[in-house]
């Protein structure tokens, strides 16, 4: 159900009864214009790669079943993987690699890798969302997979108008088990000047999974359970004259858990190793909870005639603290007497940045270049909790007594110069190409390790920072022939590069008292970037009672990169990667009201070492996953039927993700203003763990797996009401 090219956009059944119905061109209909591909304006049948469109109805559909935001672009999106239901996206890979993701064109991708990346805006502020597979160098570094643009709403109208929506989820599992939202719009203007505010508010409860129980909080990358989200957007576009336009968005967005419940770990910890059974506590005692907060300010400026070109500018600003959860952590220099550590970072970042874009036409060939710059300060903090009360208590009772330096300072500097062609060579085939130059400079602050800070202070021996450079050139070349008026096949090749994350990279180290013996540090062990070439080739079809898009792949890294399973630091090793696979979407209209629809994503990802290819780790590796769907649309009312289905992986090394099947329903009903609309997530009830609880349970092996046995909520039911008047 996503929209794809001029030839195969995917309509949801009210544009294609809507098109039959009033005899628009098809084509009209079908070419949607993206910027995500290069920046400026382009139809997708002009893109020589997989590029998908995600529209408002589609995501407020999966929404109005229970879903979140990550969960609902899992389901779309046919090469992402799908989305867990806790706070975190880790892993939630694209094409089985890191995606890039931005709203309005501004990366929520940072130097240090925290994935809530999606824990970042409410679906009312959403427009659609644009998708472009498999690595690119147009976008410079932390594509590899892909990326996810998030376009926001604007004013659409010179007349006030109002938006409402209100929603309600329940497991029927108790008065905890609710979740509420509501949010309002109101946007207007006239021909020159129009704005649009929004305030949107959702409030968690509880979550149980299928056997009724409350499913176990995450003390990792933390949940959403009993948690407040408020996100209040404001945009505003002043338009002189039909060849220029200034937007300007602002938006403060803040997740905040409240929470009373914990797992309980047993006294001493007695619980978080072997294999006894995790209970649930409900007498946390935690005065700052997991949170994600972030202020973002964007402004874009555009003007058809500057010096014989299109100029496209824009400037951001964003801030954002993340906290998470205590952990507890073996420590080996015994600081406090009692062989452990208790801790929770509090990760912030500041970044801000400028890319100025000149597009010019000249004949059969457009030409675009401009360069993009980027400043990003990171800093982190550990408050460390009385080891004393928190062991005792089995994790539930925390006194913060300190607070350290958790990783060291990053300072990161970026600045890329860009070029792309697109050729029209005949009235069939469209050729493109273009080269990246991308310099990222690091800057390292000293650190002393955590231990040694609680001992010894400042007196202990530094691991010392530094500067780190990078420059890399990134091309990419494609073309696309248009066989038919409904058919098109494309092919591309495009590189990809990516620093892992140098906040748990540098600062290890090993002391003997005071006294550093060895670490990780810029001198002796400088981290090295990873690149991607990736290759693809696709197919588009249309037609009026169906439409296909499907793309094969290969992408393959000089490096892989894993996780220490001790002090879980990045590391970098020589082996290469491959990562192929088939991706595709197909709908077939039976006539104006029932359609079924079809997605698939088979994957295969492997590293080479000594010589020879063997599965990728099961951790950080994608299943293969595919959706199936029919319904019922028309102008006044529609229901949905869905089934989505996770492949069990296997590697070499018996670490396993076992798979799971999940059906979920979707309806509404026009009423004479607004929509109301009734959903069921899991329909079936079905019993499992998600993605990203398998992942855990492998990632913190040393510990006891039940502490991160994270099932999936049970059926939910979700009733909404949404109005625009």
């Amino acid at each position: 159900m996503i929209k794809k090219a001029v030839l195969c956009t995917k309509l949801t059944p009210i544009a294609f009864a809507l098109m039959t119905a009033y005899s628009v061109n098809a084509a009209e209909v079908l070419d949607t214009v993206v910027v995500t591909s290069g920046s400026v304006e382009t139809a997708i049948s002009d893109v020589a790669a997989t590029m998908w469109v995600v529209d408002q109805d589609q995501i407020e559909r999966e929404i109005n079943t229970g879903a979140d935001l990550k969960v609902a672009l899992g389901r779309l999106i046919p090469g992402y993987d799908f989305g867990g239901e806790s706070r975190t996206n880790y892993g939630q890979n694209m094409r089985g690699r890191s995606a890039l993701v931005m709203i309005d064109g501004v990366s929520l991708n940072s130097t240090r890798g925290i994935s809530r990346q999606l824990d970042s805006i409410s679906p009312l502020n959403i427009a659609r969302v644009e998708v472009l597979s498999g690595a690119t160098s147009i976008y410079g570094a932390g594509a590899s997979g892909g990326i996810i643009n998030i376009i926001t709403k604007k004013a659409t109208s010179e007349e006030t108008t109002t938006e409402l929506a209100i929603g309600a989820s329940t497991g029927m599992n108790g008065s905890d088990n609710f979740t509420k939202n509501i949010g309002v719009a109101v946007s207007g203007g006239n021909e020159k000047l129009s704005g649009r505010l929004s305030v949107s508010y959702e409030s968690t409860g509880a979550s149980y999974d299928a056997n009724g129980d409350m499913i176990l909080p995450d003390v990792t990358q933390t949940d959403l359970q009993f948690n407040d989200t408020i996100d209040i957007m404001a945009n505003g576009e002043y338009q002189p004259d039909d060849k220029q336009l200034l937007s300007v968005t602002a938006q403060y967005y803040k997740s905040q858990q409240d929470t009373e419940y914990t797992p309980y770990l047993g006294v001493y910890l007695a619980n978080a190793v072997g294999s006894s059974d995790i209970t649930i506590s409900d007498e946390l005692d935690l005065e700052e909870q997991p949170s994600t907060e972030r202020l973002m300010l964007n402004a874009q400026y555009s003007n058809k005639e500057v010096l014989d070109h299109s100029l496209l500018a824009q400037v951001y600003f964003r801030s954002e603290e993340m906290q998470f959860f205590p952990f507890p952590s073996v420590d080996p220099y015994n600081s406090n007497g009692y062989g452990y550590l208790y801790g929770a970072s509090v990760q912030k970042t500041e970044a801000m940045g400028a890319k100025v874009l000149l597009s010019k036409q000249m004949d059969d060939i457009e030409i675009n270049y401009g360069i993009d710059s980027e400043i990003e300060t990171f800093t982190a903090d550990w408050l460390v909790y009385d080891i004393a009360s928190a062991l005792a208590s089995g994790g539930v009772i925390f006194n913060q007594t300190d607070t350290v330096e958790r990783y060291p300072d990053v300072d990161t500097q970026k600045i890329g110069a860009f070029t792309q062609a697109n050729w029209e060579a005949t009235d069939n085939l469209k050729v493109s190409g273009g080269l990246r130059y991308q310099y990222i400079k690091h800057g390292i602050g000293d650190y002393i390790g955590i231990s040694q800070q609680l001992i010894y202070g400042d007196s202990a021996d530094t691991i010392e920072g530094g500067t780190t450079q990078y420059s890399e050139f990134l091309a990419n070349i494609g073309a696309i022939y248009t066989i038919n008026k409904g058919q098109q096949l494309w092919a591309n090749l495009s590189q990809g590069f990516e620093i892992p994350d140098p906040a748990k990279y540098y600062g290890n180290g090993t002391y003997s008292d005071s006294s550093l013996v060895s670490s990780i540090n810029i001198e002796d062990n400088e981290l090295e970037g990873v690149k991607t070439n990736s290759l693809e080739f696709g197919w588009r079809l249309n037609k009026p009672k169906y439409d296909v898009q499907v793309a094969a792949y290969y992408s393959l890294s000089d490096k892989t990169t894993s996780y220490d399973s001790t002090t879980y630091a990045i590391v970098v090793n020589d082996d290469e990667k491959r990562i192929y696979g088939i991706e595709g979407q197909t709908t077939y209209r039976f006539n104006n009201e029932w359609y079924a629809g079809l997605q698939a994503h088979l994957i295969k990802s492997e590293t080479k070492s000594n010589g020879s290819w063997s599965d990728l780790e099961a951790e950080t590796a994608s299943p293969s996953n595919a959706s199936v769907r029919a319904g019922y649309d028309n102008f006044d009312y529609g229901a949905e039927l869905q089934l989505q289905t996770l492949a069990d992986y296997h590697e070499e090394n018996d670490e396993t993700i076992n798979g799971y099947s999940l059906v979920h329903f979707s309806s509404y009903y026009t009423l004479p203003l607004g929509k109301v609309s009734f959903g069921i997530q899991n329909l079936l009830n079905e019993d499992y763990y998600t993605l990203w609880s398998q992942r855990a349970q492998i990632l913190y092996a040393g510990y006891n797996e039940n502490l991160f046995s994270y099932k999936g909520a049970g059926r939910t039911y979700t009733v909404s009401y949404n109005a625009e008047f």
